[in-house]
């Protein structure tokens, strides 16, 4: 299973909210670690992790370079 890459996660709260963040996904044990790039004039200025359950995530990944030309797992 992939575990670190560019991708969509859409989580599901427990107040039956639904939230979708994009970004640098990882996941550590139990947990999704989201790496947000945070612009300021249109420029990247810092960046923030976002953690969330894994068992209340969808991840969408983003196809990296080498998987669009077919060398992917």
């Amino acid at each position: 299973m992939k575990t670190l890459g560019t991708g969509e996660i859409v989580f599901y709260a427990m107040d039956n909210s639904v939230q979708r963040h994009k970004g640098e996904v990882q996941i550590k044990e139990n947990r999704v670690v989201l790496t947000e790039i945070i612009y300021f004039n249109g420029r990247p200025n810092g960046s923030r992790e976002v953690n969330f359950p894994l068992e209340r995530c969808v991840i969408f990944w983003q196809p990296e370079v080498y998987e669009e030309i077919g060398f992917g797992e």
